[in-house]
């Protein structure tokens, strides 16, 4: 029969499937840290099957295990993978920013690309394609979650809640759910990580008996195709080596039972890794391609210093529990992240509590193991840091993941009496299951929901004397107060991905700015637009330096994504010329005062 606390276990991660796979289904294509470049990687070996060389693709400097694999699951179920037009999907947003308040002003959206009904139930070839991809990571962080119960037991073999408040943890922490959702390569670092602890943990527990952890070598083989930066772990599993034979009474320290193990991990590993670092020598003249890092990445130009110190503290703290968006710029609340802060604090004294005081239960070995796992990974992450911007991300600490959920599983329950830590375990992860489930339908959903209609009250104070009809979608009013704001409606189901040019000139017809955008600032593209629907766009423009105040013209156009323009008709008469498709619709005062 299956024990209370493998019933546990399966729970869990079955739990995790699905939170990832509603994440999946919840984020946008392309709306994911680095995601629409990592698909480029795993589009390329579909389609070309071969490795690419040379910055062209941003991606390629990684090991290619995740995207080889993601591209295979893809292409046996698109033969036709080399058709796919990429124009139909991952259209870029010129409208996306990184700051609440012009997402707010309506002004910017959070999304980085165009979401058309092309992406919509039933997917069509390229977006099936991509969730296949993203199906491929659900997968392996599901894996991940059921590797980290046994690191952590390893760890406290006498305290299986404290593994089963890890698995927890991991299996809801929102950050995880989300790139364990996604295309990217980290998924499948953390996967190879967690494998190769539990390996060298279990070779520890058994006193150096390799078989024990016979797996070992494959998950540090295959964690160097996955992401170089698991090489971290390797000293790690060297060390839990190196005290399985310390401890080994039966072999009374013999050197020679040292060297079975050792050998049979670490050359194992160095055959399987080896060709990925000999094509690096061969094609860029160092074994891990520093050449072809630095042309990929923005590259750090000054010196390290304190503040860069608690930049890079601070982004790993707030973005391994969850920030989310195509650059980690969707935030969870302020007070979400103080009470995590709380907690980390309260399992860092209960950790020290547990290691000194020796609390029942608890391999120190073992927990030792577990905090150089996460400090030899952060070093390597710092080390990079003196070399590339852009490292304060808590995915990048994802080789070590199960040694951090374990440790602050230790901490947290450390405080607790044994009698009644297993209701303690399961209501940390009652809690963490609520965060799971916050980060999805409290963060990410809103952020890239649909924009509701605008109310007759907001627009028709500002109507056009008559409506400027563009085929589908119809220009009905036009606030000129400050910035201009206007107000598009469906005029019938649209059909198609019209965007929209905003052009303001000098009276003398000097072009002063121009702008073309999805309207709305692309968050809801206009072929999911119902019949009747308004929509607000909102605009923030950047007059250059010699516009002084005085009095603009606005004229607008609209135009097919990738097509022609669309003449506009007021009264059923046309307002405009095929050489000249922009229309007048207004004037913008820019005041003396104005920046």
């Amino acid at each position: 029969a299956m024990t209370r606390a493998r019933r546990a276990l399966l729970f869990l991660v079955i739990a995790h499937a699905l939170l990832a796979t509603a994440y999946s289904l919840s984020v946008p294509l392309g709306e994911a840290p680095d995601e629409a470049d990592h698909w480029a990687y795993v589009s390329f070996l579909a389609r070309e099957r071969r490795l690419p060389q040379g910055p062209t693709l941003t991606q390629s400097k990684h090991p290619p295990f995740y995207h080889a694999t993601a591209a295979l699951i893809a292409a046996v179920a698109v033969p036709d993978f080399g058709s796919l037009d990429t124009r139909l999907f991952l259209r870029a947003n010129p409208d996306v920013s990184f700051s609440p308040e012009e997402v707010a002003q309506g002004t910017h959206a959070y999304n980085s690309f165009i979401h058309t009904t092309y992406e919509d139930w039933p997917w069509r070839p390229g977006p099936l394609a991509f969730h296949l991809a993203r199906l491929w990571s659900v997968v392996l962080s599901t894996l991940t979650v059921w590797a980290t119960y046994h690191v952590v037991r390893l760890s406290a073999p006498g305290r299986p809640a404290i593994a089963l408040l890890a698995a927890g943890v991991l299996a809801f922490l929102p950050e995880f759910a989300f790139i364990g959702s996604v295309v990217n390569n980290d998924t499948a670092a953390a996967l190879f990580g967690t494998l190769a602890l539990w390996g060298g943990l279990a070779i520890y527990r058994h006193e150096g008996r390799w078989r024990a952890g016979w797996w070992t070598p494959l998950a540090l083989g295959l964690g160097l195709w996955a992401k170089v930066s698991t090489l971290a772990l390797w000293p790690v599993v060297g060390l839990a080596l190196l005290l399985g034979w310390w401890h080994s009474a039966a072999h009374g320290r013999d050197v020679r039972a040292l060297l079975r193990p050792l050998l049979f991990v670490f050359v194992p590993a160095s055959a399987i890794g080896a060709p990925w670092f000999l094509r690096n020598w061969h094609l860029y003249g160092d074994p891990f391609g520093w050449d072809l890092a630095r042309q990929t990445v923005d590259v750090r130009t000054g010196p390290w210093t304190w503040a860069d110190t608690r930049w890079l503290l601070e982004g790993w703290f707030l973005s391994f529990w969850g920030k989310f968006g195509s650059a980690g710029h969707i935030p969870m609340a302020r007070a979400v992240y103080g009470a995590l802060a709380v907690v980390c604090v309260l399992a860092g004294a209960g950790l020290v509590y547990a290691v000194f005081r020796r609390v029942q239960g608890v391999d120190r070995a073992a927990v030792g193991l577990l905090v150089l796992a996460v400090a030899s990974t952060a070093l390597a992450i710092w080390r990079y840091s003196l070399v590339a911007l852009g490292t304060n991300q808590g995915r990048l600490l994802f080789p070590a993941v199960a040694a951090i959920v374990g440790l602050l599983a230790v901490g947290l329950l450390a405080w607790v009496p044994p009698r009644v830590e297993g209701k303690a375990s399961a209501a940390l992860i009652a809690l963490a299951a609520l965060l799971g489930v916050y980060g999805l339908v409290g963060v990410i959903r809103p952020a890239y929901a649909a924009p509701p209609s605008a109310p007759a009250s907001v627009w028709q104070p500002h109507a056009l004397p008559a409506a400027l009809r563009f085929g589908e979608i119809t220009l009905v009013a036009a606030d000129m107060r400050g910035d201009p704001i206007l107000y598009w409606q469906a005029t019938t189901h649209p059909t198609r991905d019209w965007r929209t040019v905003l052009r303001i000139t000098a009276e003398d017809g000097t072009l002063v700015w121009e702008w073309k955008r999805s309207p709305g600032a692309g968050r809801w593209s206009t072929d999911h637009w119902p019949q009747g629907y308004v929509m607000r766009d909102a605009y923030a423009v950047r007059w250059p330096e010699w516009a002084g105040p005085g009095r603009y013209r606005v004229e607008v156009g609209v135009y097919e994504f990738m097509g022609s323009a669309v003449i506009p008709e007021r009264d059923g008469e046309p307002a405009a010329s095929s050489e000249h498709p922009l229309v007048v619709v207004g004037w913008v005062e820019r005041p003396s005062q104005s920046p």
